[in-house]
């Protein structure tokens, strides 16, 4: 009984998780009409690296043990972060240049690329169906964005374009980090590689910052914000941090393989955010597409707790 209560206050932090870290992208998303994606994703990091900085300091002074160590595996720690800095840099550049919803449409394609990942990356046997399956969520994610392709205008179109390959290498990056981490899972705590990740997350962005260049658009990195936008550049930070602080709640109170389709309520939240805040309506067409996805991705991770 105390464990099928564990799994409840689980599933209740994951759905709160996933409603902060889809604000975070629909503020991102806003805050990329005026600001580089590069300024945006710094702030992310900085002000979610220092708020936690804060945390752990209070937990320490109240004689609490936050279990933070150097990293057992420095490598696999340095890679897992990066992935994440590309993955979150990636997926917010999409975020410029597609509507809220196909976006994260276009993020969930990460089960199914961690499939075709999993037999490199960790000797594990892909089957016949398991390939079926990520083949149907290949399907999905082309039907949920043909309504509006327009391949007669790629010149014209080429921002939509490269917001698709943007929101597949963040996929992609996504799969990555997801792997590295069953790697470390019982090596470091989650509070060092919190931290771990979001140091790398910081150096790796101010670099860029510093030398006023944003990797993909090639504009100036940086414009400097007035007060309100420095408010909003910290929410971005602070939501994150509080989205980081719940999926570890999340994950200490029921299983990986329990929360995993849980997931799709993030396009739930993001359907919602995109109409409240940018007036989209989802389409029949990438509505079918989405559902799609989900079917493919619950059935993958329906034959991992069978395996």
């Amino acid at each position: 009984m105390a464990n099928l209560q564990n799994e409840k206050y689980g599933i209740f932090a994951y759905i709160i998780t996933l409603f902060f870290f889809a604000s975070m992208e629909a503020l991102a998303k806003y805050l990329s009409e005026t600001f580089t994606v590069i300024q945006i994703v710094w702030a992310r990091y900085a002000f979610q690296f220092i708020l936690v900085i804060i945390v752990i300091f209070f937990i320490e002074v109240f004689g609490y043990n936050t279990g933070i160590k150097k990293p057992k595996l420095l490598k696999i720690q340095i890679f897992r972060s990066l992935s994440l800095v590309l993955m979150t840099y990636c997926f917010f550049a999409s975020l410029s240049k597609l509507p809220l919803v196909e976006a994260t449409i276009i993020s969930f394609i990460f089960p199914l690329i961690t499939v075709l990942l999993s037999p490199v990356l960790l000797r594990e046997k892909v089957t016949f169906s398991s390939l079926i399956a990520v083949s149907i969520g290949f399907l999905g994610m082309v039907v949920a964005l043909i309504p509006n392709a327009d391949f007669n205008n790629f010149n014209e179109n080429n921002d939509w374009f490269l917001g698709i390959l943007l929101g597949i290498a963040s996929a992609f990056f996504y799969s990555l980090y997801q792997i590295l981490t069953r790697v470390i899972a019982n090596k470091d705590s989650a509070v060092t590689s919190l931290l771990f990740s979001g140091l790398a997350g910081l150096l790796l962005t101010s670099i860029f910052v510093i030398i006023n260049v944003d990797p993909v658009s090639l504009e100036k990195a940086w414009k400097a914000p007035v007060i309100y936008e420095w408010l909003f550049l910290i929410f971005v930070g602070t939501l994150g941090a509080i989205g980081q602080f719940f999926i570890l709640l999340a994950y200490s109170k029921a299983r990986a393989l329990t929360l995993a389709p849980i997931s799709y309520i993030h396009l739930l939240w993001a359907t919602i955010f995109g109409y409240l805040i940018f007036n989209y309506v989802l389409n029949i067409q990438t509505l079918f597409g989405a559902l799609l996805i989900i079917f493919s991705g619950i059935y993958t991770y329906k034959k991992k707790i069978n395996n």
